[in-house]
């Protein structure tokens, strides 16, 4: 079960692959065998042949040890070469014999195994014969070691009568071994020539079998060609596949050239095929919508709603030139291969009559283009907050448009930045706190721009040419917002019988508990917290319009500052015995000198000693000037621009714009902040309003 599971079809090449691998091993373990024989061999080939040497050697010392007695000489020397050669002669016939150690030609201890053929056991056996009356001669030399005594003259007569012998003995000893180490030597040539056979054949046969399985699987897909082909070319839908370029396929259906009167689209760009039907903006769209489709970190059933070519109206003519209208629906799918998307499947179909049948449903509806997703989004809200909020965000994206477009013109472009950073986060905040996500999703991602030009070095006013495309984008969707806003208010007006709109001007955006609420409880949830907002700002509406405005974008994002890095977590609030829902109180009371605004959480705190170490790991200031900083200088440093002590940017951290948004803001109601801090226990910002700037609309424009 597991072999055919994992192996399935390939299991008789796995096998003929398996056969090749333990043939090699087997002929590689008899390679290593033989070969060490083969060496053992050539070694006992050696020392026979040195035995043939050493009695020759023997002899010859013998007759020159006779010799020097005979001149009255010692004769030490020849003495002992000849008991030299006789001891290493002994000692190796004796191996040969029975198996022993003896000497190689270094000196070595070497052990020999005893000869095993018939011939090679014939000679040892006779050497010895011969070799044992005269190794006890010579024995009996030495014991004796006198001149002309009654050993030395017989040995010479023994060695002389039996040096032949033994020459020749061991001369066929030597033969024998050669034969032996020739025989295993052709053995191993064998059996690899037999291996190379194998193996050439076992390659043959994965080979044939490999190819047959090829053809087959030809064959196979050829089958499936003919059949995607019959499919493609009878079935009424238009089917084409789409690259990561936006180009079509070869393979797609015959209804296509119907549909789009074209003969070959193959590797066609689908915006060529498309421009008879689809132009300008909705081409656009189409584009956009597709590549979202080809981004693996976009969710397919998220987006399907947003399909711009659910319904196209297209012109087509007869043979007689009548023109007539028709619907098509443009589906598109995910392809994924090896789980990666790899192509975008196109389905067109005919929806005429499905959309004649829906419109004789819908004869009361006299709004048709409207767009529905929009409207869903903005009817709950109320009609001046939203003219309010659409004209300051208007206001906004235009001044950061004016200051990326004279940007080559100022020689600071950090402070073009950083203004642009203000401007934009001031539309973020405002587009959350009224749950308009997808401004707040195109302010978050211009964020993320600017906060690539902050990463480079020197830069150039060029470098801002690039966001105005998207600025271009964010202005078009906030004058369809306008639209749909007018739309709403003139269907309003009507349902109250009200021909004549309010000549009445858009009142100021108030401090919405509700939104800034929403706004809080969405943050606490994705940074899995819980906590309670409570407000007081019956002192608020003393405030003029604009002061109501910079207010409320400065307590979101006080608010937000509260959510994200003041209360804890449930779990950490816990291990210090705090409840675990934190509280947050938005206030506004008025004192002495003005109105005081307060945000006030009961987290953990500013911690004096992480800003310190933030800031200096930033490089803004040594380690000795933050030394000599108070407390509360330390603490005023989370207004800098660009300073954050976030670990990681989020949508609601982590850039350095929130609180620099308010204090660019506090300083234009020419207000001073106030920060109330104990570790571990609460922080609170307030701002105090003099009471001056609230007896007049005139705002100061000066940024400190």
């Amino acid at each position: 079960m597991f072999f055919n599971e994992y192996f399935g079809k390939y299991r008789a090449i796995v096998i003929s692959v398996a056969m090749f691998i333990f043939l090699d091993l087997g002929v590689l373990g008899l390679n290593f065998y033989i070969s060490s024989q083969i060496a053992d061999d050539a070694v006992n080939v050696n020392l026979a042949g040195r035995q043939r040497m050493l009695s020759q050697k023997a002899a010859k010392a013998l007759l020159s040890y006779e010799s020097a007695l005979e001149q009255g000489q010692s004769g030490q020397r020849a003495y002992d070469e000849m008991q030299g050669a006789v001891q290493l002669f002994d000692q190796t016939l004796l191996a040969f014999s029975t198996g022993g150690f003896t000497k190689d030609a270094t000196g070595r201890e070497i052990f020999l195994e005893a000869v095993s053929t018939d011939k090679a056991v014939s000679a040892v056996k006779d050497s010895l014969k011969i070799w044992e009356p005269i190794r006890k001669s010579y024995v009996g030399l030495r014991n004796e070691n006198v001149v002309n005594n009654a050993v030395l003259a017989p040995l010479v007569n023994l060695s002389s009568e039996n040096n032949l012998k033994l020459l020749t003995l061991m001369n066929d000893l030597t033969v024998e071994l050669e034969t032996v180490a020739k025989q295993k030597s052709d053995t191993l040539r064998w059996i690899q020539a037999s291996a190379i056979t194998l193996a050439i054949a076992n390659f043959f046969l994965i080979l044939f079998h490999f190819i047959g399985q090829l053809r087959q699987s030809d064959a196979q897909i050829e089958e499936a060609r003919k059949e995607t082909t019959e499919i493609l070319d009878t079935v009424h839908e238009g089917l084409l596949l789409l690259d990561s370029d936006l180009n079509i396929s070869n393979q797609y259906s015959e209804s296509v050239k119907t549909i789009f009167g074209e003969d070959d689209i193959a590797g066609m760009s689908f915006s060529n095929l498309l421009h008879k039907i689809v132009v300008g903006d909705e081409m656009t769209t189409t584009q956009e919508y597709i590549k979202l489709l080809l981004n693996e970190k976009v969710k397919e059933n998220l987006i399907v709603s947003l399909n711009p070519l659910a319904d196209v109206e297209i012109s087509v003519s007869d043979d007689a030139g009548q023109y007539s209208i028709k619907h098509l629906s443009f589906r598109f799918n995910r392809t994924i291969e090896n789980g990666y998307i790899s192509h975008i499947l196109v389905t067109v179909s005919d929806i005429t009559e499905t959309v004649v049948l829906r419109q004789s449903l819908e004869l009361l509806r006299d709004n048709q283009g409207m767009q529905i997703s929009a409207l869903h989004k903005l009817v709950h809200l109320d009609n001046d907050t939203m003219k309010l909020f659409l004209d300051s965000a208007e206001k906004e994206l235009h001044a950061i448009n004016d200051l990326m477009k004279n940007a080559g013109d100022n020689s600071n472009l950090g402070a073009v930045l950083e203004e642009s950073f203000r401007k934009m986060h001031r539309v973020k905040g405002d587009a959350g706190a009224l749950e308009l996500v997808q401004i707040s999703s195109s302010a978050h991602k211009f964020e993320e721009r600017l906060e690539n030009l902050r990463e480079i070095a020197h830069l150039k006013g060029s470098d801002f040419l690039p966001l105005t495309l998207m600025l271009d984008d964010m202005l078009k969707l906030i004058s369809e917002l306008h639209e749909i806003g007018d739309l709403l208010q003139s269907l309003r007006a009507q349902q109250q019988g009200n021909i004549i709109a309010s000549e009445n001007q858009p009142t100021a955006l108030p401090l919405d508990e509700i939104q800034i609420t929403r706004l809080a409880q969405r943050i606490a949830h994705e940074y899995n917290k819980e906590i309670d907002i409570s407000f007081d700002l019956e002192a608020a509406s003393i405030l003029s319009q604009e002061q109501r405005m910079l207010v409320q974008t400065s307590v979101v994002q006080l608010v937000r500052n509260a959510v994200v890095h003041g209360v804890e977590t449930t779990e950490e609030r816990s291990i210090t015995g705090k409840t675990g829902t934190g509280k947050i109180q938005v206030s506004a009371c008025e004192e002495e000198h003005g109105l005081r605004i307060s945000v006030k959480d009961d987290g953990h705190g500013l911690d004096v000693d992480k800003i310190s170490k933030r800031a200096l790991d930033k490089g803004l200031y040594t380690a000795e000037e933050l030394e000599s900083f108070s407390r509360t200088r330390l603490m005023g440093l989370i207004f800098k621009p660009g300073f954050s002590t976030a670990e990681v940017q989020s949508e609601h951290a982590g850039r350095g714009v929130g609180m620099d948004l308010v204090r660019v803001n506090v300083n234009r109601l020419g207000g001073k902040v106030r920060i109330g801090n104990q570790l571990k226990h609460y922080c609170e910002i307030s701002f105090l309003i003099p009471s001056a700037q609230l007896t007049t609309d005139q705002l100061s424009t000066e940024v400190v």
